[in-house]
C-alpha cells in the first residue's frame, strides 16, 4: 500500500512564470495575464513534487487555493481530523490556527535542515517555519514616471496623485500597509483610524484584490505606480515590461509561505519530511531560479543577474522584512480595518 499525504499550498500568491517561457523581443501589455495559480501547480507537479515521491515511495495529494478558505476547512474539520497534512499559506491565515493548537512542533531530528533556515524566518517555537519570501516593495514604470520614489513616504508625493494603485481590503497586503502606515507616522503598528486616514490622502487611486491583478495594471500603464512583490517585478522585467522595484528606506514587508505539519495529521512523519524536503537546498535553488523567490535556506547561493531580481536575499536585508503582530490582528484589529477602510475608503 502506498502511503499518501495531503498537501496544501496557498495559490493566492502571484507566483512568476518560470524563466523556460521565452522573453518577448517586444513588450506587449495586452498579452500580459494572471496565470499564478496554474503555473505554481504545473510547476509543484513537474519539478518539485516528484523527488520527494522518488525519495519516499510516497504519494503527494496536492490542493492549491487561497489561504483563508483552507483555514476554514481546517476549522470546520476540527483539530484531530485535519483534511490536510501539511499547509503551505500566508501568515496572516494561518497564525490563528496555530495559536489555537492546530500545527504541531517542527523539531531538529525531524526536520534537519531547519538548521540552514535564516533565524528571521523561523517561527516562534519552530511551530512552523517561513520556507520561501517574496518582498513587497514599490514597483514602478520607469517610462512613465520619472521622479523616481525612495521611501513609503514618497507615495503622498502629489507627482504620484492618481497614478498609484494598491492592494484592497480583500487582500492580505492590506492589514500589513496599513501597519506599516501607521509604523512609519506615528511610531507604532496600532493606529488604525490615522492609518487610513492617512492612506485616504492618497485618493484618487485603484484598488485590487489579487496581486495578478496588479501586475496587469502596471504592466498595461494604468497605473503608474504600486506595491509590488520582488518575483512579479522579476516576471514582469523579464517579459519585456518597463518596470522597476524599488527597496523603501523604511523596509519591506512580505508575502510568505508559512509552512506547517498539522497536529492531527495521521501522517506526521512524512509531512515532516515533506517539509525537510522543501527546505532542501535543491528545492529551495529551483524556487530561486525559476520564480526569483527568496530562499529561507540560507546555503543558497545568489549571485550575479540573481542577486539582481533577487533583491532581498542577504541576512542584512532579511532582517529589514517587517513583522507584525497576528495575535493582535486576529483579536479584532482585522475587523476594525475592515469596517474602517469600507466607510473612509470605499464608502459604505
Amino acid at each position: 500500500m502506498v502511503d499518501r499525504i495531503e498537501v496544501n499550498i496557498d495559490g493566492g500568491l502571484d507566483i512568476p512564470l518560470p524563466r523556460m517561457v521565452p522573453v518577448r523581443q517586444k513588450f506587449d501589455a495586452k498579452k500580459i495575464d494572471n496565470v499564478a495559480g496554474a503555473v505554481q501547480k504545473q510547476f509543484l507537479r513537474k519539478e518539485i513534487l516528484p523527488g520527494f515521491e522518488s525519495e519516499t515511495g510516497a504519494k503527494v495529494e496536492l490542493s492549491v487555493g487561497l489561504s483563508r478558505d483552507w483555514v476554514a476547512k481546517i476549522r470546520a474539520a476540527g483539530r484531530n481530523n485535519p483534511p490536510f497534512d501539511v499547509i503551505i499559506a500566508n501568515t496572516t491565515w494561518v497564525s490563528a490556527i496555530r495559536k489555537e493548537g492546530f500545527f504541531t512542533k517542527l523539531t531538529p531530528d525531524k526536520v534537519p535542515n531547519l538548521k540552514d533556515v535564516w533565524p528571521e524566518l523561523r517561527i516562534k517555537d519552530d511551530m512552523g517555519v517561513i520556507s520561501l519570501v517574496g518582498p513587497l516593495g514599490i514597483a514602478y514604470r520607469t517610462d512613465l514616471i520619472t521622479k523616481v520614489p525612495k521611501s513609503w513616504k514618497d507615495l503622498w508625493d502629489p507627482a504620484y496623485k492618481g497614478k498609484l494603485v494598491i492592494y484592497s481590503i480583500a487582500n492580505s497586503a492590506n492589514p500589513m500597509f496599513t501597519m506599516l502606515v501607521s509604523r512609519i507616522f506615528k511610531g507604532n503598528d496600532r493606529d488604525i483610524d490615522f492609518a487610513i486616514s492617512k492612506i485616504a490622502e492618497l485618493r484618487p487611486f485603484r484598488q485590487t484584490d489579487f496581486s495578478g491583478d496588479m501586475e496587469i495594471l502596471l504592466a498595461r500603464g494604468e497605473s503608474e505606480v504600486g506595491i509590488l512583490d520582488a518575483p512579479a517585478a522579476s516576471r514582469l522585467k523579464s517579459q519585456g515590461v518597463p518596470i522597476q522595484w524599488v527597496f523603501p528606506r523604511e523596509g519591506v514587508f512580505m508575502f510568505e509561505q508559512d509552512t506547517n505539519v498539522l497536529a492531527g495529521s495521521t501522517n506526521k512523519e512524512l509531512a515532516f519530511k515533506f517539509v525537510n524536503y522543501f527546505l532542501s537546498k535543491p528545492v529551495q535553488e529551483k524556487w530561486s531560479a525559476s520564480f526569483w523567490w527568496t530562499p529561507a535556506n540560507k546555503t543558497v547561493k545568489i549571485a550575479g543577474k540573481l542577486a539582481t531580481e533577487i533583491p532581498v536575499h542577504t541576512q542584512a536585508q532579511i532582517r529589514q522584512i517587517m513583522r507584525w503582530d497576528w495575535d493582535w490582528v486576529n483579536a479584532g484589529a482585522r475587523e476594525q480595518m475592515i469596517d474602517k477602510w469600507n466607510r473612509e475608503i470605499v464608502g459604505r
